[in-house]
């Protein structure tokens, strides 16, 4: 086993990968004019449109500072839509526009090609033994998570 600080650690490797495959992906995200992270959110309404933004907030694993800040510039960008249902003001509801439903097509395609980029020359049987570790180190992760206090939104 290497040292936390080793080139070597998995430590260092997953920060590494993450890093690079952060900026691969902004780089792709930018040519739609979005943000990386911003894609997530979006495929989330793609899924299930008309969301509660604390629903968003716990599936993205994120602080709710961080979703809101991602809301206002996709909200500006005229992405979605965020409004409080007249029967709970104390609730926000994210919804899609036309122009964000439209980005699906040309986000899924980007994003497709990150991942044919990312796996590279893997042959199938790798990237399945890849992917079921990557899943395993996930898991151990979030049971390692201490419980979060709620937040308001």
């Amino acid at each position: 086993m290497s040292t936390a600080f080793d080139d070597t650690s998995l430590n260092q490797l997953l920060a590494s990968i993450a890093r690079s495959h952060r900026n691969l992906a902004g780089a792709l995200l930018r040519q739609v004019g979005l943000f990386p992270g911003q894609e997530l959110l979006l495929m989330r309404l793609w899924r299930r449109d008309h969301q509660p933004q604390g629903d968003l907030v716990t599936a993205l694993r994120l602080e709710a500072s961080t979703v809101t800040k991602m809301l206002k510039r996709l909200e500006a960008q005229g992405f979605v839509t965020r409004h409080r249902p007249a029967d709970n003001q104390r609730i926000v509801i994210v919804s899609l526009s036309d122009k964000g439903r439209d980005l699906r097509t040309e986000v899924e395609r980007l994003w497709e090609e990150l991942e044919r980029v990312t796996a590279g020359d893997l042959s199938a049987p790798e990237l399945a033994t890849a992917l079921g570790a990557l899943r395993r180190l996930e898991e151990n992760l979030n049971r390692a998570r201490p419980a979060a206090p709620p937040e308001t939104e």
